[in-house]
């Protein structure tokens, strides 16, 4: 992989999906909204300058994200319940050094691990948390650099 920097963002806390309703819809909460501005202030603070960044389709990712700024772009492969294996085909094939991923479990997870070189499975990532990845220059798999927590960030 050519990303030296991976970013995970899981959306923060949504609406209950409603019957009947989309779930691609849900906008997130009041204290979704508190933890996404908190994340955000974070990662402006600690995020490399020139972080590409990939979102969800879904309202409560695009919410989360407008913290952060304008500079993102939707993308189809990090919708819910979708597979891995194009997210990490457009991962070996990126050109930036820094992307975050803003998304859902539980592709986010079992990306994570992956990533990680942990056996088959995911990890649980927390609503609204970031888990920063850094490709070592040996190559694969990443280290863990960071892991912060809306609860922890004030």
């Amino acid at each position: 992989m050519t990303v030296k920097h991976l970013i995970l963002w899981r959306h923060a806390e949504a609406e209950v999906l409603q019957h009947g309703a989309s779930d691609l819809a849900r906008p997130l909460t009041k204290k979704g909204h508190k933890q996404a501005k908190q994340m955000a202030a974070w990662l402006k603070k600690y995020a490399p300058k020139q972080t590409y960044v990939l979102v969800s389709p879904a309202t409560r990712t695009q919410e989360t994200v407008e913290y952060w700024g304008e500079d993102w772009q939707p993308d189809s492969r990090l919708s819910p319940e979708r597979p891995i294996d194009p997210i990490l085909h457009m991962l070996d094939s990126s050109p930036f050094d820094s992307v975050m991923l803003v998304g859902h479990q539980p592709w986010m997870g079992e990306l994570a691990a992956r990533c990680l070189g942990l056996p088959e499975g995911q990890i649980s990532i927390k609503k609204g948390a970031i888990w920063w990845l850094r490709l070592p220059k040996a190559g694969p798999p990443y280290k863990l650099y960071s892991v912060q927590s809306p609860d922890l960030i004030d």
